[in-house]
């Protein structure tokens, strides 16, 4: 394995470093083994430079994309640099499918916490959902073609600012 670029957190407690060799199998793999139960999300994110996991295991994380749920079932999210506009400094935002108007919050993912719930435009399989992981490890975003639906803002000072209501963008 080379120098680890990017970590893989999962519900478990347990974590997998990857490097810049990892292939579309290596995120496919985990996201088929989420049961919405004991395995209900896995989250990943770019290391800072220079650092290594255990050097920033209890930190917050900036930058991420996560997802909940099962395997045929689940929601992914992430939280990106930005949100100025409403006076935040990161913004998290439910990944969704090109689709037209506001459809209505009314699937709900099973999580041990209770259910959150999301459009019909913004259910993955795990397969779809490797696909947008492999591309967020490779290239830092999403693939275009999908909208993202604000939900959440975070501010440098700790303050969290609710954004549901807003218009998604894509």
């Amino acid at each position: 394995m080379g120098v680890p670029t990017h970590v893989m957190e999962f519900s478990s407690g347990r974590a997998t470093a990857k490097d810049g060799g990892s292939s579309l199998l290596q995120f496919v793999s985990p996201l088929r083994q989420l049961d919405g139960n004991e395995r209900w999300f896995i989250t990943f994110y770019a290391l800072p430079t220079g650092k290594s996991y255990d050097e920033v295991r209890n930190e917050d994380t900036p930058e991420y994309i996560q997802a909940g749920g099962r395997a045929d079932k689940m929601m992914l999210d992430i939280r990106q640099r930005g949100g100025a506009q409403w006076g935040a400094d990161l913004v998290r935002y439910v990944i969704g499918h090109a689709h037209e108007g506001n459809p209505p919050l009314d699937v709900a993912i099973e999580l041990p916490h209770g259910p959150e719930y999301v459009s019909v435009p913004e259910v993955f399989e795990a397969e779809e959902a490797g696909d947008i992981f492999f591309t967020y490890y490779k290239t830092g975003d999403i693939p275009a073609g999908y909208v993202l639906r604000p939900v959440e803002g975070y501010t440098v000072d700790g303050r969290n600012i609710d954004l549901r209501g807003i218009a998604p963008r894509g």
